[in-house]
Parts: C-alpha cells; sequence; structure tokens
C-alpha cells in the first residue's frame, strides 16, 4: 500500500499537470490582440494564424472572425472575408464596423446592392452609436 506521501506526491503532481497548461494559454482575445500587433507589424500570415486560434479558443468571438475577414480582404480572397464578415454579424448583428467590411467585400465582388445595403445598415447603426454616446455624455 502506498505511503500517505507517496499518494500526496502523486496528486500533487496529477494537479499541476492539470492546471500549469492552463495557466501559460492564451484566451482568445489574447490571440485577437496578438492578431492585430500582427497586422500592425504587417505579418498577415502570424496575423491570419493568431486569428484563427482566437476563433478556435472562442467560436462564439465576433472579433476573431472580424480580423480574419480583414486578413482576407487584404489577401483578395473575398469569398472568405465574406464567410468572416457574416459570422461576425451572426455573432453580433450590432458589430458596425463589420457591416461596413462586409459592404466593401461585397462592392470589390462586384456586388453593389449588396454592399449599399451593407453600407446603409452601417449609417444607421453608427448614427444610433453617436447618438447614444452623445447622451451618455450629457448624463455624467
Amino acid at each position: 500500500m502506498p505511503s500517505h506521501r507517496t499518494l500526496f506526491s502523486l496528486c500533487l503532481l496529477s494537479l499541476l499537470a492539470l492546471i500549469l497548461p492552463q495557466c501559460s494559454d492564451k484566451n482568445s482575445d489574447d490571440y485577437y490582440k496578438e492578431g492585430l500587433a500582427q497586422v500592425e507589424a504587417q505579418d498577415y500570415e502570424g496575423a491570419e494564424t493568431a486569428f484563427q486560434k482566437a476563433i478556435e479558443k472562442n467560436p462564439k468571438n465576433p472579433n476573431g472572425y472580424y480580423g480574419l475577414g480583414g486578413i482576407h480582404n487584404y489577401q483578395k480572397k473575398y469569398d472568405l472575408a465574406e464567410q468572416a464578415f457574416k459570422t461576425t454579424l451572426r455573432i453580433d448583428p450590432t458589430f458596425v464596423d463589420a457591416h461596413f467590411s462586409l459592404g466593401y467585400t461585397y462592392e470589390q465582388m462586384g456586388q453593389n446592392e449588396k454592399a449599399e445595403k451593407e453600407y446603409t445598415i452601417y449609417r444607421r447603426l453608427k448614427k444610433k452609436m453617436e447618438h447614444f454616446m452623445n447622451e451618455e455624455k450629457k448624463t455624467r
């Protein structure tokens, strides 16, 4: 029968094996921020990887898809950009910049009616947001 000390040591090692990987693990927002830094450094491949990791960590993080859509637009992969921006908007329909970016994507694809629809939504949401922000300032 193992001694208490041996049993305690095994439990401690098992616990550390479970905890330590989580301590050094980045979360979805960390990867999104890393992607933005990669874009700033013009490392678009690294940015794409970071945005993909953000999505893997949290498939409901709209920022990861939005960043990925931007990279796909830059690479002229408009079908992939469209998918990424649509996913962003499925997660958060009020993501103002995603409407603008999807409009831009449609414009590049020659789908001007769809582009104008997205630009219209963008302008409407932006106006509402500005109104809300102005009201918020008045109450302070």
